[in-house]
């Protein structure tokens, strides 16, 4: 099975969790693209019946450099986004109970465009965004990119499947240089060569979505950097 076909079922096939049991999560949205237009129910409908009181659906935007929010979900485990105009379906998360805070990754399906009807517009990656699974001072590498990278950070030889990496301690200055097979299989090409700089009290996540240009070995990084009190 070829790399991102695999990244499409982690996607698709994400744990399957209840959606019915009551929980209050707080979440950030990202997105490789500008998302805009798209809303969600801050109450989930069970909780409607159950007597909660209604609130207006909240609309959510992406930004290229951080995350955006934080948003509050009340109810189950699952999370539907829709199309503010007409409120097709565009999106759905399901999180599991180990955590309650959230960062939403929005990637644009790519199934979607040949078969909407049955294919939502967007893919979107649950990363528990805690204090215990990313902490201070710590750097976790998130692995969206349908590619299996190997390489350096700083003299430690890394390998970087799909999914993302337990939390690496960060000093000052740390290079990175990671490579990935072209698209044969028969080389391998770079894929990120770069010296990043690092501040105390930080917490770092880096993300490698799929290259912009296709059949390109230059993966799409980016660098989220957040201040922690």
């Amino acid at each position: 099975m070829r790399p991102f076909k695999r990244f499409l079922l982690v996607l698709l096939l994400s744990p399957w969790v209840h959606a019915n049991d009551t929980r209050d999560i707080e979440f950030t949205v990202y997105g490789q693209y500008p998302v805009r237009g798209v809303e969600y129910k801050p109450i989930s409908d069970a909780e409607l019946a159950n007597g909660a009181k209604p609130q207006p659906p909240v609309e959510i935007r992406t930004h290229t450099l951080s995350r955006m929010g934080p948003y509050t979900f009340k109810g189950g485990n699952q999370l539907r986004f829709t199309d503010i105009s007409s409120g097709e379906l565009v999106a759905t998360v399901s999180v599991t109970e180990s955590s309650d805070r959230w960062l939403l990754i929005f990637v644009r399906n790519p199934l979607h465009l040949n078969d909407p009807e049955n294919q939502l517009k967007y893919l979107v990656y649950p990363f528990d965004d805690s204090s215990k699974n990313l902490p201070r001072n710590q750097l976790v590498l998130l692995n969206i990119s349908g590619k299996e990278l190997d390489g350096f950070l700083e003299d430690d030889r890394v390998k970087v499947s799909m999914g993302e990496s337990e939390a690496i301690k960060v000093q000052k200055s740390m290079p990175i240089s990671l490579w990935t097979q072209d698209f044969r299989g028969e080389r391998l090409l770079p894929a990120l060569i770069k010296t990043y700089q690092f501040e105390a009290n930080h917490r770092y996540l880096m993300i490698f979505f799929p290259p912009v240009l296709r059949g390109s070995a230059d993966l799409d990084v980016r660098f989220l950097s957040e201040k922690v009190p």
